[in-house]
């Protein structure tokens, strides 16, 4: 097996797991608190929210995650000197791994609140600290064992919708087919699940639903919680796109309480991008994914909140005696006051003016060229209508997948909408052919099959 296919819990290790040294633990102690655990005593269960990220003093405490028939597989066990969390401690939200003491434990406990407090007031161990966060979720979402369990056929649209909601706000999860997994199948007879009743997503903390909304989903397994509507923030942003996320990260590293709202997930359109190249800062490249997801974490480091998925209906101007100018109206029915509101709304996706569109969007028309739709197109023909930068970063991405990718262009050429670097690189791949003056008449197919 290549290098590069190796997990990353054997390529970086010593940066997941690093050890703090004595003096590293003496800065840490002002920001948390000691407490003790029993040989067998639970520190973190999966569904729940931990107390914060744990700095083991003594003895071991032996992280694990549940796989879909409930059996813990070990991921690490920590002890004197390592420190045990990701990025769900950061941001309060629930955990996803379940952690208990193999002997008696002594620890450190910092608290959420104070943990961003780390990050900021000591800057190198707090990188260290930061980086391992990160990297731990990341070798989460490789594992495809912890998280939520979608339990559906690969190509059904709503399976697709929810996969793409859950990668697309960098959640573990886990995807069965019935007609391929054994699991799938223990499943649907211990829940007493037709066939014809999925997808069904079962959460961590054991409860099952049919056919989620995306909101739904979010907040059974944690995502998204409840707004307090007395809290008066000094900054609301509505969208999580570049934008929005910059907003965040410079109102939050001043001292500002922000919170971000975003209807779907961060990232916006250019977290849709499968590379992005002529950002600053990145001569190689770099994915759009990858990206927006270092801008979300920056903004939760400084404390940012956020409210994803949280759909903005209404802006009201109300002054208040407290300074809350503005009163944001939920689709759930609840309200963010705030001082300041900052839109960054970002651009809504065109539809095609095809009368039977809707009966193919989610399982053959997509809005997306993550790897997800890169996976579903493997080997096939691929039709795909634009000509910015987001269809040309698609179609390069897409003909390293596809046996075609058919370029659909209304105009006379890409020149005038797309950028230099893309329309030359689109020009040298041999697989992929542009149509000008083109547009989509109709759809044709059956069962939602095209």
């Amino acid at each position: 097996m290549a290098a590069s296919a190796r997990p990353i819990i054997e390529t970086r290790y010593e940066q997941m797991f690093p050890t703090l040294e004595p003096a590293e633990i003496e800065r840490l102690r002002r920001f948390g608190e000691t407490r003790t655990y029993g040989a067998g005593e639970r520190l973190v269960a999966t569904g729940e929210v931990s107390p914060g990220m744990f700095v083991i003093l003594s003895g071991e405490v032996a992280v694990t995650q549940q796989n879909v028939l409930g059996r813990h597989q070990p991921i690490v066990t920590h002890g004197p000197g390592s420190f045990m969390g990701e990025l769900a401690q950061l941001s309060g939200r629930p955990s996803l791994v379940d952690a208990h003491a193999t002997k008696p434990v002594e620890t450190l406990v910092i608290p959420s609140g104070r943990l961003r407090d780390v990050l900021v007031a000591e800057a190198e161990l707090g990188e260290r600290i930061m980086r391992a966060l990160i990297l731990r979720r990341v070798g989460l979402l490789e594992s495809h064992v912890g998280g939520p369990v979608i339990v559906g056929r690969a190509e059904d649209g709503d399976v697709l919708r929810l996969e793409g909601f859950l990668d697309r706000n960098g959640h573990p999860h886990q995807t069965l087919d019935p007609d391929a997994d054994s699991c799938a199948k223990t499943l649907l007879e211990r829940f007493h699940v037709e066939p014809s009743r999925l997808p069904i997503v079962l959460c961590p903390n054991g409860q099952l639903l049919r056919n989620p909304s995306e909101v739904e989903l979010a907040r059974c397994i944690g995502l998204v919680r409840p707004i307090d509507p007395a809290k008066v923030y000094d900054v609301a942003i509505i969208g999580a796109g570049p934008a929005g996320l910059a907003a965040a990260v410079y109102g939050a590293s001043e001292g500002l309480a922000v919170i971000v709202l975003d209807c779907r997930a961060f990232g916006g359109q250019a977290g849709a991008s499968a590379r992005i190249e002529n950002y600053l800062g990145f001569p190689t490249g770099i994915s759009g994914m990858h990206l927006m997801a270092r801008a979300f974490n920056q903004a939760q480091k400084f404390g940012a909140e956020t409210a994803i998925p949280d759909e903005v209906v209404r802006l009201q101007c109300h002054p208040s005696p407290d300074g809350a100018r503005f009163q944001l109206g939920l689709a759930n029915d609840e309200r963010v006051r705030a001082r300041a509101v900052v839109i960054a709304s970002g651009a809504r996706y065109r539809r095609l003016d095809v009368a039977n569109l809707g009966a193919f969007e989610g399982s053959c028309v997509h809005y997306w060229a993550s790897p997800l739709e890169g996976k579903l197109c493997a080997g096939q023909e691929v039709a795909l209508v634009g000509a910015g930068n987001s269809a040309g970063q698609a179609a390069v991405y897409l003909a390293s997948r596809v046996a075609k990718v058919w370029l659909l262009v209304r105009g006379p050429g890409l020149e005038a909408s797309m950028s230099r670097y893309l329309v030359e690189r689109i020009a040298a791949l041999p697989n992929v052919e542009v149509l000008v003056q083109t547009e989509v008449c109709a759809l044709e197919g059956h069962g939602g099959i095209l």
